[in-house]
């Protein structure tokens, strides 16, 4: 249990790092926006949006962990909760779904762009290309690992 406690630690040090990063990025954009290029309003509060999300998000994660960290107990739940396999196998399955069916709505997708704008078609076939190189990386890396 010892070295999942040290394992909570090194999360929550890593987590504090990222929200500490994450808020002097956005803090940085906000402070040298006139040096940026004009935006408009959409693209704006997407920004703010995946800013502020991305923040919430780690700050979430890291409450989760210094609260998992503060008793034995939680920390012995936090433990069974991440080495549960039934968890991992409904994860993996999702994910491998979920790639089969990123990959054909791409490429569909892909194919109807062509007939409509020739640089959305080419930003759809390079994240094609993409996702298809990273998972045949991936599938290769953990085919030589096991």
């Amino acid at each position: 249990m010892d070295t999942f406690q040290q394992k909570v630690r090194t999360r929550i040090i890593v987590l504090t790092i990222l929200a500490v990063a994450v808020a002097l990025i956005y803090a940085g954009f906000m402070l040298y926006r006139s040096e940026l290029p004009i935006l408009n309003s959409f693209t704006k509060g997407f920004h703010q949006g995946v800013f502020f999300g991305l923040e919430l998000v780690i700050l979430g994660f890291l409450v989760q962990n210094i609260k998992g960290s503060r008793s034995e107990t939680a920390l012995k739940k936090m433990h069974i909760e991440e080495n549960d396999e039934r968890f991992s196998l409904i994860i993996q399955k999702t994910a491998s779904m979920t790639a089969l069916v990123m990959f054909a709505a791409l490429g569909v997708g892909t194919v109807i762009a062509g007939f409509l704008n020739a640089a959305v078609f080419f930003a759809m076939l390079g994240s094609l290309l993409f996702m298809v190189i990273l998972f045949y990386s991936m599938w290769v890396y953990f085919a030589k690992r096991n």
